[in-house]
């Protein structure tokens, strides 16, 4: 028997929450992607999709649930910020991945150099234009040409090696250390 008949997950009646778990042994990075509202205000949202897309331009993307009950907020937005969490962060993880409108604290949040909102204390942030989206099945991929970025870390070795980021494996929060 091969290694693959072996390593075969159980069978279930739905297609979907079979694709799903096995999705979920796919350890991903948290972030949290936040756009300013019409009146000054900040919609926020945990996400665990983003991807690196290019260099040059320097392009990123993740993905929107074409359900979310924020979905035309995202989907006009011109312009967003994608904060990278660290291990300590998994409650606003949790606090933004919310269903519905999330309550948000104003302490969470501060000013990018761009002026969007970001995470404060994040490993990282992320500062993007709209570039380009794409419908996927039931997400629409969101395109962002970045405009701007920092990181909590500085770039020397040790700094970088101090911190954790928060990571998504089988449906918990957890973080990795680095080595």
């Amino acid at each position: 028997m091969s290694d693959v008949e072996q390593a075969q997950m159980p069978s279930t009646d739905d297609p979907r929450a079979e694709f799903r778990r096995l999705m979920g042994l796919f350890t991903t990075g948290v972030c949290v992607v936040a756009v300013e509202t019409e009146n000054a205000g900040i919609a926020a949202m945990t996400v665990n999709s983003l991807v690196s897309v290019s260099l040059e331009p320097r392009l990123v993307c993740w993905s929107l649930q074409n359900a979310a009950s924020q979905f035309d907020i995202y989907n006009a937005a011109q312009r967003f910020s994608i904060s990278i969490l660290g291990e300590g962060q998994a409650d606003l993880a949790r606090r933004y991945a919310g269903r519905g409108d999330t309550l948000l604290q104003s302490g969470d949040f501060a000013k990018s150099a761009q002026g969007l909102p970001v995470i404060s204390g994040a490993l990282g942030h992320l500062e993007c234009c709209r570039w380009s989206e794409f419908l996927a099945g039931d997400h629409t991929m969101i395109f962002g040409e970045v405009i701007g970025l920092s990181d909590l870390a500085g770039s020397s070795p040790a700094a970088v090696a101090s911190v954790a980021p928060l990571a998504f494996f089988d449906g918990q929060f957890c973080a990795i250390q680095s080595s």
